[in-house]
């Protein structure tokens, strides 16, 4: 009678035991999805921003090309084409990585999320590099303009420290957004796998 009772008594406790295990594991991974999409947010809005950017710049730009006051201005065509097609380049590969990066879903495949994030983190690597080749022509072809149109010391001054700011900035998303993000989406990955394979 003793042993019988016991033995309900470790199985009523086992069940618990199991319960608790679910329980804390769905905690668990409550927890990996509100961080992870926290960073997938953070991420998916920056290429959004950066998407409103570009297309604010075009009509600008298309207004500097076609103005009459610098047609006789060669430096002017140019520095307005090489903007152009960069800006174009960065809208058409924006919307690529908006479209990888809004592929994972935390409460599905997650093999399926890491070959995106992957893939995200191997374009915005290629990305810094392309940035680190068009900047300087698009700071040059800026200078030829200020060449072109002979101006001061003052404007040579107030271009060499926009490209500063800009250049710092580029910088300073890299590194306090896209690279902390990705490692915090891979991370949660990892620890989903975990706990679905648990």
């Amino acid at each position: 009678m003793e042993l019988d009772e016991l033995k309900n008594t470790w199985t009523v406790l086992d069940e618990q035991l199991k319960k608790n295990e679910t329980l804390n594991k769905q905690i668990l991974q409550e927890m990996v999805h509100k961080r992870s999409n926290k960073s997938l947010s953070k991420l998916t809005n920056t290429e959004f921003i950066g998407i409103i950017i570009a297309l604010v710049f075009i009509p600008f730009l298309i207004w500097l090309y076609g103005t009459f006051l610098f047609e006789s201005m060669l430096s002017v065509k140019v520095f307005t084409i090489a903007c152009t097609v960069y800006i174009v380049l960065s809208l058409i590969w924006s919307w690529y990585k908006l479209k990888k990066i809004m592929k994972i879903d935390f409460s599905k495949n997650v093999k399926d999320s890491f070959f995106c994030i992957n893939k995200y983190n191997i374009m915005i690597k290629q990305e810094k590099i392309a940035i680190s080749i068009f900047a300087p022509i698009l700071a040059l072809s800026g200078a030829f303009c200020y060449y072109e149109f002979n101006v001061g010391i003052s404007l040579w001054t107030f271009l060499v420290v926009w490209i500063t700011i800009l250049t710092v900035i580029s910088f300073w998303i890299y590194k306090k957004i896209y690279d902390p993000h990705i490692q915090s989406i891979k991370k949660g990955l990892e620890e989903l796998k975990e706990l679905t394979e648990e």
